[in-house]
């Protein structure tokens, strides 16, 4: 589904492909998203400050050389007053701004405390303030409220994306914010149906078949698309909104925002109809209010099961909560016999009942590592299962594996006890490099150019997610 720009398409050009629809039932917003999101962070197409690329707009590698591409078109330099997205990836787009003498417009958080903030370049920044200067603290330092009643003209939007198309649909993290605050301006009468909508993306987040369906008269649109290494002027410009879409809006959004209730008493004064939606019926709402549900829900059992294990132990619980009976966590027992179903000599029979000895615990041995290796090029389509089987049938034991194939790379380790009870000879480095030559692992996503895993020494990492191969 994803796929990137053809390496024919020049430097700078005009993009004007054929648009498709969701032929697909049920193809969503969301499921694009998803994409976009495994995609990059499989890719390393997201930066190390923030690895984890869900449920925002994900900050890409290479994002300060996309915002310095977008400096140097015409529309950027002529812009006076640039409104842009408080994601992360537009920060540098932010700053380059300052520096060449223009205002920027930054929405307020959510839109819960106000409308815009116009801020400034410093007279004769330090290093340090200019730094700062993009930050949520530093630009408190700068920033001055704009209301609906402010008559000012916005020269270019920029935007951060999820993802986009040549044809100019954009997809956002999702909560309407972006769709909401240009909807806003056409009301101040700072943006119009000719004002340029530019976005800085990575090339990954780039999508050839957005469907045109799943769009509606509320979606803001892009006119340029910025990666680190392209620019695509869209042609022809889908239309942009020109007023607040009331219908699909719904009381408790409403509600949330301040400035919404203030634009929606004018529009009431101005003798206009404004009728609201009935139900959250949007289906990303939908889902945002569902995962926060089964947090809460979460959270809430969390703190019944420690109040029973608390009033159980202490004893202090009435007649009652004393029968009340904590649930203990189910441990799956191998059944024995000798394939005849007999049970083993383990098994004791009361009152017809088989009651079968529960195995000792056994504590996982701890291991000094002594030398690491990272194995990369590994498809998506291979589970952590499957390498240890090929571990095994080429005889290499690492003492511990740190799994990342989601993201194609894992890294194997080897050392000896910590106990110093059991002696083990020194592992041999070349040995082990070399029974791994040649190693394959799944179909999807390989190249035929690199076909094998790629093996190489690596230096011993935090590990976050360890799998004991002693479970093999």
């Amino acid at each position: 589904m994803v796929d990137n720009l053809m390496e024919k398409i020049p430097d700078q050009e005009v993009a004007m492909p054929e648009q498709k629809t969701a032929e697909v039932e049920g193809e969503t917003k969301r499921k694009f998203r998803r994409k976009i999101w495994v995609n990059m962070l499989r890719k390393e197409a997201v930066t190390l400050s923030s690895n984890n690329a869900h449920n925002r707009i994900p900050n890409f590698v290479g994002a300060a050389e996309a915002a310095k591409r977008l400096s140097e078109l015409e529309e950027f330099k002529q812009a006076q007053i640039i409104k842009i997205s408080p994601d992360k990836p537009q920060e540098s787009v932010k700053n380059i701004a300052l520096e060449n003498g223009k205002e920027i417009l930054v929405p307020k958080p959510r839109l819960k405390s106000g409308l815009f903030n116009l801020v400034s370049r410093v007279t004769n920044p330090t290093e340090e303030e200019l730094k700062n200067v993009v930050t949520r603290h530093g630009i408190q330092q700068l920033e001055k409220p704009v209301g609906l009643g402010v008559n000012l003209k916005v020269d270019l939007v920029v935007l951060g994306s999820v993802c986009v198309s040549p044809a100019g649909y954009r997809i956002g993290e999702g909560e309407g914010y972006a769709d909401l605050e240009f909807a806003i301006m056409t009301k101040m009468g700072a943006v119009n149906g000719d004002t340029i909508i530019a976005t800085t993306v990575h090339d990954h987040q780039i999508l050839d078949d957005l469907p045109s369906d799943l769009f509606q008269a509320h979606d803001v649109p892009v006119d340029i698309i910025v990666t680190p290494t392209k620019t695509i002027i869209v042609n022809p410009k889908l239309r942009k909104p020109d007023s607040i879409l009331w219908n699909l809006l719904s009381n408790r959004r409403v509600k949330s925002m301040p400035i919404l209730q203030e634009l929606k008493e004018v529009e009431e004064k101005e003798g206009k109809e404004v009728i609201l939606k009935e139900d959250d019926s949007d289906e990303e709402a939908i889902f945002l209010e569902r995962s926060k549900l089964k947090r809460v829900i979460g959270r809430i059992r969390l703190k019944i099961r420690r109040n029973l294990n608390s009033t159980v132990e202490s004893g202090e619980g009435d007649k009652e909560s004393s029968k009340t009976r904590v649930p203990k966590k189910r441990v799956r027992q191998k059944r024995g016999g000798d394939g005849d179903n007999n049970v083993s000599s383990e098994t004791e029979k009361t009152n017809g009942k088989d009651t079968r000895r529960r195995a000792p615990y056994k504590a996982r041995q701890k291991y000094q590592i002594d030398f690491s290796l990272k194995l990369s090029n590994i498809a998506s389509d291979v589970r952590v299962r499957d390498l240890k089987n090929a571990l095994i049938d080429r005889g290499v034991k690492p003492s511990e594996i740190t799994w990342r194939g989601q993201r194609g790379f894992c890294f194997l380790h080897f050392g000896k006890l910590r106990n110093g009870k059991t002696t083990t000879e020194p592992v041999q480095v070349d040995s082990i490099v070399a029974n791994l030559q040649e190693l394959k692992l799944g179909q999807e996503e390989v190249s035929s150019e690199k076909p094998f895993i790629v093996v190489e020494p690596a230096k011993p990492i935090t590990r976050i997610e360890v799998t004991d191969v002693t479970s093999v």
